[in-house]
């Protein structure tokens, strides 16, 4: 598997992996129009805070020359959303996405975990003094679904807190400080 940047071909795939997750986990689902206008949303800024997850894995596609694949990309199978807000409490730095049922605990979440981790790390870098002068906190938070058995060991190979606050139905909000 390898992670990449969003690119504006792969929303239909998203689309399709959100709708095909949200019934898996037992969650709501929206349209697939209502889905890619959402996470087209200008203030979510998918080119720079999107990734998405393929499977052409060389081992899994083992043909070509020398076993190579350069230049070949397999399917996509998961996908995150990094969002920024801001509130009373702190700055938020929301990773949303899901990782299609059939290539589950495969570490495609983990792997847009990290990547979505770093790309915080980066963002709060321009918010960090202004957190800091105001005494609020700086988060990086995850939404997991309650119905997958891994997501709290994925939680916790990243040390994520759970927060007990209103959510999306079927999902579980967890949390860590980033800066304090």
């Amino acid at each position: 598997m390898r992670i990449r940047h969003f690119r504006a071909g792969d929303i239909t795939s998203i689309a399709a992996i959100q709708q095909v997750a949200a019934e898996f986990d037992q969650r709501p689902t929206q349209t697939k129009e209502e889905f890619m206008d959402w996470f087209l949303a200008p203030a979510n800024d998918v080119l720079a805070n999107a990734f998405v997850m393929t499977d052409d894995d060389d081992e899994l596609l083992t043909w070509g020359q020398a076993g190579t694949l350069e230049g070949i990309e397999g399917e996509i199978v998961a996908y995150t959303l990094l969002q920024y807000s801001q509130d009373s409490d702190g700055y938020h730095l929301r990773c949303l996405g899901a990782v299609h049922p059939e290539h589950r605990h495969r570490g495609a979440g983990r792997a847009l975990l990290v990547g979505a981790l770093n790309r915080a790390r980066v963002l709060a870098l321009d918010f960090e003094f202004e957190a800091e002068a105001e005494g609020i906190p700086v988060y990086f938070e995850v939404l997991l679904p309650l119905a997958d058995a891994g997501a709290l060991q994925l939680a916790n190979k990243f040390d994520l807190q759970a927060v007990n606050q209103s959510n999306i139905y079927g999902m579980q909000l967890y949390r860590a400080v980033l800066w304090e």
